[in-house]
């Protein structure tokens, strides 16, 4: 997720208000199973402020990071087999998936690719999904891989059950939880969009305390 991207931010400048609908992609059948995507607000208006390269940068690492860890609770919801992983996996999905509507939004709004999970066709079942940006129009799509979990992670995950993958899964969320704790401070740090800095600022407030609880149950795996 920290990679930078070689795209041409446009500077600082005022964010006009948009209304969007934005879902998720529609995952593999491994990650997202029969039931569609969580359903998103229809309208979602983006905060009126000047945003800066690292905010674009920030927001970016923030969609795929909501979009990995909601993919994979969803493949924990099916294959885990400890009630108390189950239970992290609803609440990390439940948590997640509204913030993809209202990022990808703000990257709309700015003119900036926003990164999907694309479930590529005739992939086979020792592949994994990769991340992509979509394009801006006239611009052609660039294939981005997952930003905290590369693919053959995320392949493993999908592969393994038990209390191998109850184990797997945590650990994931233990490692995107604490990537984005690390992005966030630099977004505080350097950033200048009102609304990125206050997300930043509930993660590194937030975040550290459930890590812990996810490093208390990992012990318990």
């Amino acid at each position: 997720m920290g990679a930078a991207r070689n795209v041409v931010h446009k500077g600082a400048y005022s964010a006009v208000a948009v209304a969007a609908l934005i879902g998720i992609a529609t995952l593999l059948a491994g990650c997202g199973g029969g039931n569609g995507t969580p359903a998103q607000p229809a309208d979602v208006t983006v905060p009126a402020g000047k945003h800066n390269a690292q905010d674009v940068e920030f927001t970016e690492e923030m969609v795929e990071h909501n979009l990995e860890v909601v993919a994979m609770s969803r493949l924990a919801a099916k294959k885990a087999t400890n009630a108390q992983v189950k239970s992290l996996a609803a609440k990390i999905k439940a948590a997640h998936a509204p913030k993809v509507a209202e990022l990808s939004a703000w990257l709309k709004a700015w003119g900036e690719p926003v990164p999907t999970m694309d479930p590529t066709p005739h992939m086979t079942p020792h592949m994994s999904p990769h991340m992509t940006h979509s394009p801006s129009p006239g611009t052609p799509t660039a294939s981005h891989s997952p930003g905290m979990m590369d693919e053959h992670e995320l392949s493993d995950l999908r592969h393994a059950s038990g209390k191998q993958f109850d184990k797997m899964y945590v650990e994931a969320m233990i490692h995107q939880y604490s990537e984005a704790v690390d992005e966030a401070k630099i977004e505080q740090a350097k950033g200048l969009y009102p609304p990125a800095k206050k997300l930043a600022a509930e993660i590194v407030t937030n975040y550290p305390a459930e890590i812990v609880k996810m490093q208390a149950l990992l012990k318990k795996l």
